[in-house]
């Protein structure tokens, strides 16, 4: 029985560790790192999920349990990964807003 619960472990780790592995690889390209905000965004992390009603408030309570493992495995991966994230989607918010104003005025 000792024999079983430590291969599963050993399974669960390789598991762990490879799925650290896929997300930095998605992460070094601009298209994966925007795709990674855009589920997080999705998952809601950054508001409330009360709706007033048990069913859509558990949803949404739902939704915000992915997005957190999300930024756990983030973390895993280093510490600074996910205020970067936020802090690119920043800056593109920005030149977006500059953009914006630029045509304005043309």
């Amino acid at each position: 029985m000792a024999d079983l619960i430590e291969q599963l472990s050993r399974d669960q780790e390789l598991k762990r560790d490879q799925v650290a592995i896929d997300l930095e690889a998605v992460l070094r390209f601009p298209q994966g790192r925007r795709t990674v905000l855009w589920f997080l965004e999705l998952c809601g992390v950054s508001r409330t999920a009360y709706t007033g009603t048990e069913a859509a408030t558990n949803f949404k309570l739902g939704e915000q349990n992915v997005g957190l493992r999300l930024i756990s495995q983030l973390e895993q991966i280093g510490p600074t990964e996910y205020p970067q994230l936020l802090l690119e989607a920043a800056q593109r918010k920005d030149q977006t807003k500059e953009t914006v104003h630029v045509l304005d005025e043309e």
